[in-house]
């Protein structure tokens, strides 16, 4: 399951500038449009701002109206930040909009309604802590303004640091595979189930309430998460967000009752962007030894 990591936003903004066009209920923001709220800040060295053909290399994270980060590129996995063209900038969000008036180093913290971020430009339902009506801050910074040349050389690096990662993966799960004398019978869909204990209950459908334990841990078996038997996961088998693909595919394929030890290759895991807490890095394949301990319904 892929949980946000709430951290305090600790960030200092110095030499700051307020643009006042229209009254604003947050203290030091002003607003143009009455919707998105902004405190823009020149703490920058460069008087340079994107042009029409460059892209802008920028920081993000966004936070509760608390300052507690809910999602940070520079936690996100390398390349640590995102890219958006001057056309993205152009026919983006207000708050994309106003970063063409920001030069290369500066920084803009917006205030804006959580449903324009999450349903208008990430094309995502709003995370559970979050409701419709709420506001939330956006932090960004413009580490970069690259021309098309440079960008095209920055993706290509980027490219090749991720197909070098993603073939270092796979070799180390040859290795544990032919370690451990693992059968090609067992693989199930790119996922790895290993029976530890059979199980005679009934199978996992969608909807069932089920009620589980589980461990998991790296390749080299440091554990980095664990659910103990006298306090096990419970939920309803379907819900999404429950947990990630691979473990869902395999608990799928389980009986109430049954133990398995289930190896995830990171596509079906945390990804090339590793886990939301930076627990798992990234391009990392990961194994889970799952207790089924009760299936009820659906």
């Amino acid at each position: 399951m892929k949980r946000y990591r709430l951290l305090l936003l600790a960030f200092i903004i110095a030499s700051c500038k307020f643009h006042h066009n229209q009254p604003s209920p947050y203290k030091d923001f002003s607003t143009r449009d009455g919707v998105t709220f902004y405190k823009y800040c020149d703490i920058g060295n460069f008087h340079k701002q994107p042009k029409k053909g460059e892209v802008a290399e920028v920081l993000l994270s966004y936070s509760r109206m608390n300052d507690s980060v809910f999602w940070s590129s520079r936690e996100a996995g390398y390349p640590y930040s995102v890219f958006l063209s001057w056309d993205k900038l152009v026919n983006g969000s207000t708050y994309e909009r106003a970063l063409l008036q920001s030069n290369q180093g500066d920084s803009v913290v917006y205030i804006v309604p959580a449903d324009s971020v999450f349903k208008d430009i990430l094309k995502l339902p709003l995370p559970y802590f979050l409701h419709n009506g709420d506001m939330i801050k956006v932090y960004a910074r413009i580490s970069l303004i690259l021309d098309s040349a440079h960008y095209l050389v920055k993706m290509k690096a980027i490219r090749e640091y991720k197909k070098d990662m993603d073939l270092q993966e796979q070799l180390n799960l040859l290795r544990y595979i032919t370690a451990n004398h693992i059968p090609d019978s067992m693989k199930k869909g790119n996922v790895y189930i290993i029976p530890l204990k059979n199980g005679n209950g009934p199978k996992v459908e969608k909807g069932a309430m089920i009620s589980l334990a589980y461990r998991g841990s790296f390749l080299t078996g440091q554990a980095f998460d664990s659910v103990s038997i006298s306090s096990p996961m419970q939920f309803k088998y379907g819900d999404t967000d429950q947990m990630i693909t691979g473990l869902d595919r395999a608990i799928k394929m389980m009986r109430e009752g049954e133990k398995a030890k289930i190896i995830i290759p990171s596509q079906l895991a945390f990804g090339n962007n590793g886990s939301s807490t930076g627990i798992v890095p990234p391009y990392t394949t990961v194994v889970y030894e799952v207790t089924l301990l009760k299936v009820k319904g659906p």
